[in-house]
């Protein structure tokens, strides 16, 4: 499996879900799923239904298995995270990650995720390093960023650009209590619109609020 330096904690597991579901070289995303094996899943909360469900998302559905991470060394070995990275984390007071994959047709593909903290500030912390230009250079340092907002989801933030393979790409990000929640895409979609509506309807679905 090739080494990705420097992705951040959510981006890193989106991409090399996508990579799999796409059937792209290099990254075979055989590592992200073992992370539910064991007892993970038991020592941290059931967040399952703060992921995407089918029709929430214009074109795309919910595909495989949820899994869970639970802890900072956890995440930080299948996410092979910077000692930079681990360390904005903890401080953030990182607890848990629960994804899964989705797909739309044969050519395109994402993850929903949610990732929860010890506290509301903590979320909102993480989100704004994510959304940081120069977190998102340091994955794809020849994406051109094209940011978005999303009505009826406050605080939420997007941006569009291209992967590593130069495939289109878009993410949304938004905090719901002490969870920040991610919606990432990838293929020939209308990438604002798409991940608007999604965020839009997980965020009426769950109250706005999380765990």
């Amino acid at each position: 499996m090739r080494r990705i330096n420097r992705l951040t904690a959510g981006l890193v597991v989106a991409l090399l879900l996508i990579g799999s579901a796409c059937g792209n070289d290099g990254d075979d995303g055989s590592a992200a799923p073992e992370a539910a094996n064991g007892n993970a899943r038991s020592e941290a909360p059931d967040l399952d239904r703060f992921l995407m469900r089918n029709g929430e998302e214009p074109g795309f559905r919910p595909d495989g298995e949820a899994f869970t991470v639970v802890g900072v060394d956890a995440f930080a070995e299948h996410a092979r995270l910077s000692p930079a990275e681990v360390q904005q984390l903890r401080e953030n007071g990182f607890i848990s990650f629960t994804a899964q994959r989705t797909l739309a047709g044969r050519d395109g593909a994402g993850v929903s995720e949610v990732r929860l903290f010890a506290t509301p500030e903590g979320a909102r912390n993480e989100m704004a390093f994510e959304l940081r230009a120069s977190t998102i250079r340091a994955i794809l340092p020849e994406t051109k960023i094209r940011r978005f907002t999303v009505r009826g989801v406050p605080g939420a933030r997007g941006w569009t650009g291209t992967d590593l393979h130069g495939n289109p790409i878009g993410t949304v990000h938004w905090v719901q209590g002490r969870c920040m929640l991610v919606l990432v895409s990838e293929g020939d979609v209308p990438f604002v619109d798409a991940l608007s509506t999604g965020a839009r309807a997980i965020y009426k679905r769950t109250g706005g609020d999380c765990p």
